[in-house]
């Protein structure tokens, strides 16, 4: 610490020598015995780290600020009120200046803030702790309070107050306000508005060359192409980031380049054939080659890459080339005219143009901002369920009321969507390097704060995995009316609490209740009751004891990521420095272990003075409490390693790179990767195992070079290939009768070129995914249509009202587009009326087409293009949704199988043994303690992939409404379990490998218990093998169950009773080093936990598929009866 540091010491302050901070794990022993640490059950106040370093005596609450001045006179606390201190915790609440609370328009009082005459504490008791108000009208007072309570509903007297305002300035100002600026000040634009604006703006600027004739005249008086600059502006909305719109831009450019080169390509060959009077020659090269390749190879990147900016290119190339090869190479002559080329390709070229200066000039917005606000949120999110994680573990009152609280739903969300959404903000941002100085030599720096944030999000599963909650996402059905039929559908989160946390809730609040708030909490423990149990009562003097060591830790972390969140927000940043904020963090952990194994000392005492003739372990069910504990120091150690990404962030950010050394590190960073990125991976389901009877290793060079031509064709098989396949067979056979004498006049004439547009739009991997956009093209159609006709009937060859009228009409249209789950409806909607209107008024001097004619025909060529596309999606090598959904279950449990294999090979072999990472790089030289972090790492990575798959087969089980099936409605329900039960197994290992990787494993714990219980542990674990490949056979192929599943739980039973019957079990060396061997306690018991999600996996799957033989008829043949009396009933018959 600094000398100034130590001047600004407060008065019960104590410093905490620290040593040199080692890795991720420092030896916190040497703390021992140094920091000043009383008993926490004794005494009501704790040693908090606070933010300058020190240390002082303080109640915990998770809901507080940090005091401004330490060391003031504390003020009078209030605990009547629930939660009311966090509507002063926000970030924008305690770095806003005064200044900007003086420019508010509420009047405020001078008196002091307190519970019983400020409005903000009103009607607070049943409002949850993390509500996100507005600033509220009151400044920080220097007087601050050096006490905290306990409880979460502290609110210190004396340490807000109101800012003064001057009632007759107030009044004069208000008189002298202008009518402008009243509108001014009542008409805000949210964010939502701004964008539909911007983009309603570059669709009007699209549509202006073609009303205007002085803007016509700009791209060549092109009359016929005129409304694909506002095409354009459609699929290229400005509402997209800085970033996302370059990405944009690349792809779009890059398909058209890519479709001007294919209708060159073909002009040529179609001019030089054509020339020879070779027709069929001519029209069979143009379709079996350009018009073939080009659509299977624009389809299977669409496929491959699967993004929103790929299909948009997509569509534009489509659209070039089906106008080009297939409408005007049909007609094609023998005359290389490049006129209509020109005329598309300048209009797309205007209307990209349009929709990049649009996106720069009204309200532009920064991918790297909007990177800034993700992290932001996601920190939040993480402070939140922090708070409801560690309130839950200490059983605190006010827990019922996180049940119905909007803002942990958005927290949880936030959540879950960090593990895909950060990364995609972060893809955009890195776009903006070349402008943006806050990504310019920082890409890599904000690659680690993005991964360190993912790893940080497993933790927080961990956490919630540890402590029995369990988050379900439910549909409830409401009714808008009581009159009316008409039902809502919302989707809300349930916490759920297993049947550990039920009971220790039960007892916790059962003891609470003969407790008095005033005296000391430790002595008043029911340990000594005759009634309770004993073990039970052991587990909640633990939780008693650790409550204001566990919440000074969270406390720490939580003002670590209050002042993480400054630094990503656009205000500026004075709170400590990153190293200071990475110091707190390694005592606060120091202090946190030195308290537990305190507290474990007092439980060992405890249990050798009740188990004086028996083993000293205790039940099963303590062990569940100190997984909580694991996790959280966990939580605290990944926190540092994202301080010291922050902290290297910012180091980066002084440093100025040219953009020659920015090419030179990217070309670097690339080889770098390619030579790191090939290693082996796991393949669930593999057909094709090498080194078997079905597929030999070949051992000739012949059947080398046969094994390669059966791979290369096995690529076939991918759906990707198969959807590229039939997607280009579909356009094949309606392109065909544009090249037939016979129906080439009709197929110009009703426009089937619409129609193969429509094909390929329509046409998407999943055959719910198509149903659904087939749904919305034909609707819309309709609409757009129709309002184009009635409109442009109205003001026929109205220049001025026909601009208004579809500027007005935009507005809605790209609202839906942006802002509603039903965005391709507006899309659709604006591009058949778009094509309407802009073509007739094009054709306002000849009068070639009536409007009424040209919508019939916009209209029936899309209802062709979705037939055809229906057809080829559902009976051409279907890719259903939900049939993905059973093969990527199976795939998943498999791979959590392997998962689970790994987890048991590395703490079973020693460690200095070959093969110890799981395909990961290796370093023999290294320590163990650093192998630890290596295999750490490599795990977190596998969960990562696991968590995103997950949320990948949720978007396909929220696709299989719209697959119509003949038996019946698909049961999403019970898909829904399934899922969170892979979602509770997948935390559960997060929580066994926190535990299986610490230095106390493998130095003590392997001698001691797991080579003595070899046997037992190998029954169990291929018990749990064999328990996941059953379930993921069955689910693969959707058969029956067998009645009788592996006895894992029987497996698990006997390791526990071998357990118990060990010496070390026996003797008091269990209570000497109790601390070292609850690693593997928690670890076994919490394979009970994975064992009954496994149960449960195998109850909703006999739901799903049924069983081989009935359960009521399985049980009736080994029932016992009893013989005699058998005997009897029959001979009184």
């Amino acid at each position: 610490m600094s000398e100034n540091s130590d001047l600004k010491r407060p008065r019960n302050a104590a410093p905490i020598p620290v040593g040199r901070y080692q890795g991720l794990s420092p030896p916190y022993d040497e703390y021992v015995g140094s920091i000043p640490t009383a008993s926490p059950s004794v005494y009501s106040e704790f040693n908090v780290v606070l933010d300058d370093g020190t240390l002082q005596k303080r109640t915990v609450s998770l809901s507080t600020l940090p005091d401004d001045d330490i060391g003031d006179e504390s003020g009078v606390e209030d605990n009547d009120q629930e939660g009311e201190e966090d509507q002063v915790d926000e970030i924008h609440q305690y770095y806003t200046s005064i200044e900007k609370f003086k420019r508010s328009r509420h009047r405020t009082s001078q008196e002091t803030l307190d519970a019983s005459s400020t409005p903000l504490l009103q009607d607070q008791k049943n409002k949850s702790y993390a509500s996100i108000l507005s600033p509220p009208q009151y400044d920080i007072d220097s007087a601050t309070s050096t006490e905290e309570t306990d409880s979460d509903n502290s609110f210190s007297k004396n340490r807000y107050k109101t800012l003064p305002v001057n009632d007759n300035e107030h009044d004069s100002r208000k008189s002298k306000l202008s009518l402008f600026s009243q509108l001014k000040t009542s008409v805000r634009l949210t964010p939502q508005h701004r964008l539909v604006l911007k983009c309603s703006f570059a669709y009007i600027l699209g549509c202006l060359f073609t009303f205007v004739p002085q803007l016509n005249a700009l791209i060549g008086y092109n009359h016929v192409s005129s409304h694909l600059v506002a095409t354009a502006t459609v699929f290229f909305n400005p509402a997209k980031s800085l970033g996302g719109m370059v990405e944009a831009a690349m792809y779009g450019w890059g398909y058209v380049l890519f479709a001007l080169l294919v209708c060159f390509g073909s002009m040529t060959t179609t001019d030089y054939f054509v020339d020879k009077n070779l027709f069929i020659v001519a029209h069979t090269i143009s379709l079996g080659f350009w018009l073939t390749g080009s659509t299977f190879i624009v389809s299977f990147l669409k496929a491959h890459w699967n993004k929103p900016p790929v299909a948009t290119a997509s569509s534009l190339c489509f659209i070039i080339i089906f106008i080009i090869v297939v409408r005007e190479g049909s007609a094609n002559r023998g005359e290389f005219d490049t006129t209509r080329i020109q005329q598309i390709v300048s209009a797309v070229a205007t209307g990209t143009l349009i929709t990049i200066s649009c996106c720069i000039l009204f309200w532009p917005v920064s991918a790297s901002k909007k990177l800034k606000k993700d992290l932001e949120a996601t920190l939040m999110s993480y402070k939140v369920l922090l708070k409801l994680l560690t309130k839950t573990f200490l059983l605190d009152d006010d827990l019922p009321e996180f049940t119905a609280n909007s803002s942990l739903r958005t927290a949880i969300d936030s959540h879950r969507a960090s593990f895909i959404s950060l990364q995609k903000s972060l893809t955009e941002a890195k776009l903006e390097v070349v402008w943006n100085a806050e990504m310019r030599g920082c890409a890599n720096e904000y690659d680690a704060v993005v991964k360190s944030m993912q790893r940080l999000a497993q933790s927080v599963g961990g956490l919630r995995s540890s402590c029995g909650l369990q988050f379900e996402l439910l549909q409830e059905t409401s009714k808008k009316s009581r009159k009316g039929p008409k039902k809502s559908k919302t989707e809300t989160w349930n916490i759920k609490a297993d049947h550990h946390r039920r009971k220790l809730e039960g007892e916790m609040k059962r003891q609470r209740q003969q407790q008095n708030a005033e005296e000391d909490p430790y002595m008043k423990l029911p340990n000594h009751s005759s009634h309770a149990d004993q073990e039970d009562a052991t587990l909640t003097e633990f939780i008693h004891t650790i409550r204001q060591p566990l919440k000074s830790l969270a406390y720490t972390c939580k003002q670590t990521i209050i002042h993480l969140q400054v630094g990503f927000s656009d205000q500026p940043r004075t709170g400590p420095a990153d190293e200071t904020l990475k110091n707190n963090l390694i005592k606060a952990i120091a202090l946190f272990e030195v308290s537990q194994r305190q507290a474990v000392k007092r439980l060992n005492r405890h249990r050798g003075h009740h188990h004086e003739f028996e083993n000293y372990a205790p039940k099963e069910d303590v062990f569940l409490v100190y997984f909580f504990v694991f996790n959280m120091i966990e939580f605290a150690r990944e926190l540092i390693c994202l301080v010291e990404s922050v902290q290297a962030l910012s180091e980066a950010k002084e440093k100025k790179r040219t953009l020659w050394a920015l090419m030179t590190h990217f070309f670097q960073t690339l080889k770098f990767k390619k030579s790191n990125g090939k290693h082996n991976t796991f393949v669930p389901n593999e057909r094709h195992k090498m080194n078997t009877l079905h597929t030999p290793v070949p051992k000739t060079k012949w059947r080398q070079m046969v094994l390669k031509v059966w791979r290369t064709f096995s690529l076939f098989k991918l759906q990707k290939m198969r959807y590229a396949t039939k997607a280009t067979i579909a356009v094949l056979i309606v392109a065909v009768f544009a090249f037939l004498p016979s129906t080439s006049s009709w197929f110009r004439q009703w426009r089937m070129e619409w129609a193969l547009i429509t094909l390929m739009v329509v046409m998407t991997p999943t055959v719910g995914g198509t149903n659904l956009v087939a749904i919305y093209r034909i609707y819309s159609t309709v609409l757009g249509c129709f309002v184009a006709m009635c409109l442009y009937l109205l003001f026929p060859d109205n220049m001025y009202l026909l601009i208004l009228s579809t500027w007005l009409f935009s507005i809605p249209n790209f609202w839906i587009i942006l802002h509603h789950k039903h965005g391709k409806f507006g899309q659709f909607t604006l591009l058949a009326y778009n094509l309407v209107m802009l073509n007739k008024y094009n054709d306002r001097e000849t009068h070639r087409i009536e409007v009424t004619h040209l919508a019939l025909q916009r209209c029936l060529s899309i209802l062709v293009g979705v037939i055809f596309g229906l057809f080829a999606t559902a009976y051409v090598w279907p890719y259903e949704a939900r049939v993905e959904l059973r093969k990527g279950l199976s795939d998943f449990l498999l791979r959590l199988a392997w998962l689970y294999q790994k987890l048991v090979s590395v703490y079973s072999e020693r460690p200095d043994a070959e093969g110890l990472l799981p395909e990961g790089g290796k370093d023999v030289m290294a320590s163990g303690h650093s192998k630890r972090q290596q295999m750490s790492q490599v795990f977190m990575d596998l969960e990562l992939g696991l968590q995103r798959t997950l949320l990948e087969l949720t978007d396909l089980l929220k696709q299989t409404p719209n697959e119509p099936r003949l038996k019946g409605a698909f049961p999403v329900e019970t898909y829904s379990k399934v899922l969170a039960s892979c979602q509770n197994i997948t935390d559960k290992f997060a929580s066994m490998r926190t535990v299986i990787l610490k230095d106390a494993w493998f130095e003590d714990v392997q001698l001691d218990f797991i080579v003595p219980v070899s046997k037992e542990r190998k029954e169990m674990v291929g018990n749990v093998l064999l328990y996941f490949y059953i379930l993921a056979s069955a689910m693969r192929l959707k058969t029956p169950l067998p009645p009788y599943l592996p006895p894992a739980r029987k497996a698990w039973e006997s390791l526990i009773l071998r357990l118990r019957q060990l010496p070390v079990v026996q003797s008091k060396k269990l209570l000497e080093k109790d601390h070292v061997y609850l690693f593997y306690y928690a670890y076994v018991t919490v394979l009970e936990d994975i064992i009954r999600e496994l149960d449960k996996l195998g109850e909703n799957m006999t739901l799903l598929f049924g069983a081989i033989v009935p359960e009521d008829q399985w049980e009736s043949l080994f029932a016992v009866w009893d013989v005699e009396s058998n005997v009897k009933s029959i001979n009184i018959e």
